[in-house]
């Protein structure tokens, strides 16, 4: 893997990940060992003179300083924060082999990266443009260009982003990608939702149930501007959503809870939900 590094190579660590699937390793396991070892390769560039903070024989700590040498001790900063932060996404994700070879193609990338010192020196650096020879002898200076007849008029801003179309699940599952949290979209997409009366009730499959907090479905919608809803979770097949009912059976529904009896009721009971109403004059 460091020899990738050196390379900046990202093939190579496709064929590890590959290798640790085949051969049945733990994905997770394997990160935190990676972390461990980034640790021991950056103490060891920095204090390579005290054995006592590497618990390591003295053949692996000079191998560890052989390979370290070969580095910065930014270079493996960022190697250990990327690591670090590799295994806490890990810990929750649904895809650990997606993660982990993402995770490693950013070590590869972060080693490309130059100091914001290196960038400001060679930017100081460069080399002023040549003097004219007219100018060395002594000659008056060319004149200065013409200005332009006019300046172009800059071009009109551009319009904002038209807001996400399309239902309740489809603006949800936008928002949450937009909040940085695309798990929980996917996990949306693949749900049956049914609204009434305030509820939101999600039919989740079973492996996108870890995904789907309440906390982070009302986030989606304070981002939307949709005000507090209860939101309600359960594990099933995500069916196809309900026919739409009558436009009598809609009025009827209207009617029963704009009852005063009703809200009174539902005030008292708040988890209380109104499911069927009927006209007892038909």
């Amino acid at each position: 893997m460091t020899q990738a590094l050196r390379d900046a190579r990202s093939e190579p660590m496709l064929d590890i990940v590959d290798a640790l699937v085949r051969n049945g390793h733990h994905l997770q396991h394997f990160v935190r060992e990676l972390a461990r070892y980034f640790r021991n390769l950056l103490v060891t560039r920095i204090a390579a003179g005290n054995p006592r903070l590497i618990a390591a024989s003295r053949e692996e700590r000079e191998r560890l300083a052989q390979i370290a040498a070969a580095f910065s001790e930014q270079d493996l900063t960022r190697y250990l924060q990327l690591t670090l932060d590799l295994f806490r996404d890990m810990q929750f994700s649904l895809q650990p082999r997606l993660h982990l070879e993402l995770g490693l193609i950013r070590l590869v990338e972060a080693g490309k990266l130059i100091s914001i010192e290196e960038a400001l020196a060679g930017a100081g650096g460069a080399s002023a443009p040549p003097v004219p020879a007219a100018a060395k002898q002594g000659a008056p200076p060319p004149p200065p260009p013409a200005p332009a007849a006019a300046k172009q008029s800059a071009p009109p801003p551009a319009p904002p982003a038209a807001p996400p179309t399309g239902g309740l699940k489809e603006r949800l599952s936008a928002a949450l990608r937009e909040l940085g949290m695309p798990f929980t979209a996917d996990a949306v997409e693949h749900s049956a939702l049914a609204e009434s009366a305030g509820l939101l009730q999600f039919t989740t499959p079973a492996e996108f149930e870890l995904a789907m907090r309440p906390a982070d479905i009302q986030k989606a919608l304070d981002h939307l501007n949709a005000g507090k809803r209860r939101i309600k979770v359960g594990t099933g097949e995500a069916a196809a959503p309900a026919a739409a009912a009558p436009a009598g059976e809609d009025e009827t529904m209207r009617r029963a809870l704009a009852h005063p009896e009703v809200q009174r009721f539902r005030e008292a009971f708040p988890d209380a939900e109104v499911r069927v109403a009927r006209n007892l004059k038909q």
